[in-house]
């Protein structure tokens, strides 16, 4: 697929670009992001050189998963991502420390939500995270994704495990809607 961009309210969503190496390289030095996710640790910049050069331009093409950095302004850096792995269908994502606790993730994974809707053939997408991870299970819920429970992760960590983790997944006929914050357990 060619690579789309997203426009929100606040953000602008488009594939990760060479001058993003550097902003990818410092948020994954985050020791909260390197716990909750599967990015390589020690995280070195030829990891981020790796992910912005070659992996999300690769993916785009080969309609694997679709990268959007998330930025204020067309021009701006980069302070996050968001990604749908279209054959699996999951959504996931990380912000930099700094951005953390604006509405920043919740406004972009609905407009990638949206996108991946817009797709008449799309009718479910998939979430979850490590176990602990309040940060994105408080997105998940404000984005409309709905409680599943615990289980083993579908994606393989770090160390070859699938890790403990907190599932949601959202319907298309549930989108736009929030399921209250008392059926997930985890946010009480």
């Amino acid at each position: 697929m060619d690579p789309v961009t997203l426009r929100t309210t606040r953000f602008v969503l488009s594939p990760p670009r060479a001058d993003d190496v550097d902003a990818v390289y410092a948020a994954c030095q985050d020791t909260e992001l390197q716990r909750f996710t599967t990015v390589p640790v020690p995280y070195e910049r030829d990891h981020a050189e790796g992910f912005v050069l070659e992996l999300a331009p690769q993916w785009w093409r080969d309609d694997i998963e679709y990268v959007f950095g998330i930025r204020p302004a067309e021009d701006a850096p980069l302070i996050g991502v968001v990604s749908w792995q279209r054959e699996r269908g999951f959504i996931g994502y990380w912000l930099a420390t700094e951005h953390r606790g604006n509405g920043v993730m919740t406004e972009s994974v609905r407009a990638v939500i949206q996108w991946i809707f817009s797709h008449d053939e799309i009718a479910l997408v998939k979430w979850e995270c490590h176990a602990g991870n309040r940060g994105s299970a408080v997105v998940a819920q404000r984005a409309g994704f709905r409680w599943r429970g615990e289980g083993e992760c579908a994606v393989v960590d770090r160390d070859g495990t699938h890790p403990w983790g907190w599932l949601g997944e959202l319907r298309r006929h549930e989108f736009g809607t929030v399921q209250a914050r008392s059926e997930w357990p985890v946010l009480q």
